[in-house]
């Protein structure tokens, strides 16, 4: 078995030359601090009973997911989430015609650990994640699909941080507890984020960092933000990324140039989140929005 548990490898072979008519595939990416990502559809393809050295947490994407673990077997339908603790023996194989798909997480047990300690500021050893093996919670489900889709586009961001922290965060039977319980908020602490945030809006920052400068715990930073800010720390600094594109689209700036400098992933990642941000491409924006005063002011300097 590969590090973290993950499907042997001649299985993986097996599956490159599945007949194109079941659309069999899988794909595995690493991410940091020892998590991996897995993303499969099968059909066939049935898995031999095995265990992780990890915790295994999906998300149902497509059809059903049938396994059996812990003497019983589970369907998980889409939106369902899967958690497997390490060492758990288990299964699988599509619960219905025309198979399924699901993204997955392989989380090493002392980065889950870390996360609850983090989360609920106590020792690591209290972690009490729960044990049902498919949960129903569609919110969840979007958060741990969000959360893949971050660290897949770049495991090291603020993005992938914050949304790993908040979904594993809500497999603790204490998240609610903790939300409760909350320590007051700390505005001159949050301040200080906000400027740093805007102070380093092109940079790729970690939420470790951003905590360490509040003196908070990552759970209650981005918790606290949220409620006084409105928007998650990742989704704000796309806020405040987006509003700088603007300012350098108006000046003339190539659109290829801004999005490399302000920190998307490539021109059209800056594109997909311009338009969903303000209805228009940056093209568009810029064509109706150009000054060429503010470009020539610039170059005198």
């Amino acid at each position: 078995m590969q590090q973290g548990g993950l499907a042997p490898p001649i299985e993986c072979k097996a599956l490159s030359t599945a007949s194109p008519i079941h659309r069999e595939w899988v794909r595995y990416r690493a991410g940091t601090d020892g998590v991996e990502l897995l993303e499969a559809s099968f059909d066939r393809h049935i898995y031999e009973r095995h265990i992780h050295e990890t915790y295994a947490i999906g998300v149902t994407r497509r059809g059903v997911q049938r396994f059996r673990c812990r003497g019983a077997t589970h369907d998980s339908l889409p939106a369902d989430v899967i958690v497997i603790p390490p060492g758990e023996a288990h299964d699988g194989e599509s619960g219905t015609t025309g198979g399924y798909s699901y993204r997955m997480f392989y989380v090493p047990v002392d980065r889950v650990r870390e996360l609850a300690a983090d989360g609920f500021e106590r020792p690591a050893s209290d972690m009490q994640l729960r044990r049902t093996c498919v949960l129903q919670e569609p919110a969840l489900a979007a958060d741990l699909d969000a959360a893949w889709t971050a660290i897949d586009a770049r495991p090291a961001s603020l993005a992938a941080d914050e949304l790993l922290g908040r979904a594993l965060s809500r497999l603790d039977v204490r998240h609610h507890l903790a939300v409760a319980c909350s320590r007051p908020m700390d505005h001159r602490a949050l301040r200080r984020v906000h400027e740093y945030l805007c102070e380093h809006v092109g940079e790729h920052l970690r939420l470790a960092d951003l905590a360490a400068l509040a003196s908070m715990s990552r759970f209650q930073l981005t918790r606290q933000f949220e409620n006084v800010y409105g928007l998650p720390l990742h989704a704000y600094q796309v806020h405040l990324r987006l509003a700088e594109a603007k300012r350098r689209l108006r000046a003339g700036a190539p659109i290829a140039t801004v999005a490399a400098d302000l920190g998307f992933a490539d021109q059209s990642h800056l594109h997909r989140r311009f338009k969903g941000a303000f209805g228009m491409t940056p093209g568009e924006w810029r064509r109706a929005h150009h000054d060429p005063r503010l470009l020539a002011s610039r170059t005198v300097r």
